[in-house]
C-alpha cells in the first residue's frame, strides 16, 4: 500500500479542517442573518400594528381610519404589504389601500383563531410565501368591542436580502478559503523544507555525494541528525574492522595452508590424496568463511564507483593474467557511468565475472553496460556456455558446472551475495555470442 507524503498528509488534513471550519462558519452566518431578517421583519410589523392602532378613531361602535396609514406602503397598490381589521364576529371593517385593484391574497385572518387570541398580545406566524401578524385588542371607548389587526407582508424582499448576503458570504469566503489555501501551501512548504533537506542529505549520503548529515537543523531535529552521523561513523568504522579482520585472517591462514601443501611432496604416496582432500576442505571452508563475513552483511552507506575504470583495471590484469589465450575483449560502457556501491566490493564482483569469462571462452568477450535507477552490466562469450538447467545452481556456494578448471565454486556465490548485499542481482543468459552472459544489475549513482 502507497503510503501518503508528510507534505500530503498535512495539506489534506488542513484542507479538511479549512473546509470544515469554513463551512460551519457559513451556515452559522446563513443562519443568524436570516433569523436576524425575521426578526427585523417581525418588529416593523408589530410597529405597523402599533402605528394602526394609533391612527384607529372610535367611530359609533365601530372602528375609522381616516388618516393615510403612516406606512406608504399600504397606500401603494400590489406593494406587498397588507392590513385589515375585523371585528370580533371576524368581519372584515377595514382594508389598507394596497388591497385595492390587485389580486388580494388569502384572508391573513381566521375567526376562530382570532377568538383564541388573547387580547394584547400578538401572533406571528411564517408561511412559504409570507409574513403574518395579528394583534386583538379591546376597545373599552367602543363598548369594550374586541378587534383583531392583521399585517400580511409577503416574503420576496427579505429573500431577495438574504440571497443578496448568501452570494456575498459565498463570494467572501471563497475569496478567504483561496488565500488561507495560498498561505497554507506556504507554511507547510516552509515548515516541512528542514525535513526535506534532511531526506535530501540522507539520500546523498547514501549515494556517496557527502559523508555526513551536518547539524544545521532546527532543534527537533538536530537529535536525529546527530544520531545519523554516528551510525554513519559506526558503519564506516565497522567494514574497515570487517576488512582488516578479514585480511589477516586470509594471510593468517593461507600461509600455513600453502605450507602443508607445498609439504606434501614430501610425503608417502598413499597418504598425499587424502591430506590434499582435507587441504581443498580446510581452504575451502576458510574462503567459504570469509566471504561470508565480507558479503552477507548489509550494506547501508556505499560509496561511488567509475564502472569503466573498474572493467579497464580488471582487463589489462586479466589480458596479462591470460597472455596465452589472446583474448578479444571490447568494453561498450560510457565513462562518466557510476554505481553505488565499494568500489573495493565492485572489483571483487567484477573480477570473479570477467576472470569466467576469460577462463571459457574462445577467444572474444563483449561487456556492456547501460545506466538508470538500475545499472545493468553485462558480460558476454563465445565459450561453451553454461547449460539452462545450471545456471541457477551455479550461483549457489560450492556448485561448480565445470570441474576440470581448478576451485572451489564460490566465486558467483560471492557475487550473488555482494550484488544482494546493494540492492542487486546477477543472473546467467545464453549470450548472442554463442557462450554465457553474466547479468549484474547494481543501484545507480548520480554522476
Amino acid at each position: 500500500m502507497t503510503q501518503i507524503g508528510l507534505r500530503a498528509r498535512l495539506l489534506l488534513t488542513s484542507t479538511l479542517v479549512l473546509g470544515l471550519g469554513l463551512g460551519l462558519t457559513a451556515w452559522v452566518l446563513d443562519r443568524s442573518f436570516t433569523a436576524s431578517v425575521v426578526a427585523g421583519a417581525q418588529e416593523q410589523m408589530k410597529l405597523l400594528i402599533y402605528g394602526l392602532l394609533g391612527a384607529a378613531e372610535d367611530a359609533e361602535g365601530t372602528l375609522a381610519f381616516p388618516q393615510a396609514p403612516l406606512e406608504p406602503r399600504l397606500q401603494q397598490p400590489q406593494s406587498g404589504l397588507y392590513a385589515t381589521v375585523t371585528d370580533g364576529a371576524g368581519a372584515v371593517i377595514w382594508r389598507s389601500p394596497s388591497l385595492a385593484f390587485a389580486r388580494r391574497p388569502a384572508d391573513p385572518h381566521d375567526a376562530a383563531n382570532d377568538a383564541r387570541l388573547t387580547p394584547g398580545t400578538f401572533r406571528f406566524r411564517e408561511t412559504d410565501t409570507r409574513f403574518e401578524m395579528s394583534y386583538r385588542v379591546i376597545w373599552e371607548t367602543a363598548g369594550d368591542r374586541t378587534f383583531t389587526f392583521h399585517l400580511t407582508a409577503l416574503q420576496r424582499p427579505y429573500r431577495a436580502a438574504i440571497a443578496s448576503f448568501r452570494r456575498t458570504l459565498m463570494l467572501g469566503l471563497i475569496g478567504v478559503a483561496a488565500a488561507l489555501m495560498a498561505a497554507q501551501v506556504f507554511a507547510v512548504a516552509w515548515g516541512l523544507r528542514p525535513v526535506a533537506e534532511m531526506a535530501r542529505r540522507i539520500q546523498a549520503v547514501e549515494t556517496g555525494e557527502q559523508s555526513r548529515m551536518g547539524d544545521a537543523y532546527p532543534p527537533e531535529l538536530v537529535g536525529l541528525a546527530r544520531n545519523i552521523d554516528r551510525f554513519i561513523d559506526h558503519e564506516v568504522s565497522s567494514r574497515d574492522r570487517y576488512r582488516r579482520a578479514m585480511d589477516d585472517l586470509a594471510h593468517s591462514l593461507k600461509t600455513p595452508l600453502a605450507v602443508l601443501r607445498n609439504a606434501l611432496a614430501g610425503t608417502p604416496s598413499g597418504s598425499e590424496p587424502l591430506l590434499r582432500e582435507q587441504l581443498d576442505r580446510m581452504e575451502s571452508a576458510v574462503t567459504h568463511q570469509l566471504s561470508r563475513a565480507l558479503a552477507a552483511r548489509p550494506v547501508v552507506l556505499a560509496g561511488r564507483a567509475e564502472l569503466a575504470s573498474v572493467v579497464a583495471r580488471l582487463r589489462n590484469a586479466l589480458r596479462t593474467a591470460y597472455a596465452q589465450k589472446d583474448v578479444d575483449i571490447e568494453l561498450r560502457i560510457a565513462p562518466d557511468l557510476m554505481v553505488r556501491c565499494d568500489e573495493r566490493d565492485l572489483m571483487e564482483m567484477l573480477g570473479n565475472l570477467l576472470e569466467n569469462a576469460f577462463k571459457y571462452c574462445a577467444r572474444r568477450v563483449l561487456v556492456e553496460a547501460s545506466g538508470g535507477a538500475m545499472v545493468r552490466l553485462t558480460i558476454d562469450d563465445d565459450g561453451p556456455g553454461v547449460p539452462s538447467e545450471l545456471r541457477r545452481d551455479v550461483l549457489a556456494r560450492g556448485a561448480r558446472a565445470d570441474t576440470a578448471q581448478p576451485g572451489q565454486g564460490i566465486g558467483l556465490a560471492v557475487v550473488a551475495e555482494l550484488a544482494a548485499s546493494y540492492g542487486g542481482s546477477v543472473t546467467l543468459e545464453a549470450a548472442p555470442l554463442g557462450g554465457a552472459r553474466a547479468v549484474l544489475d547494481l543501484p545507480g549513482a548520480p554522476t
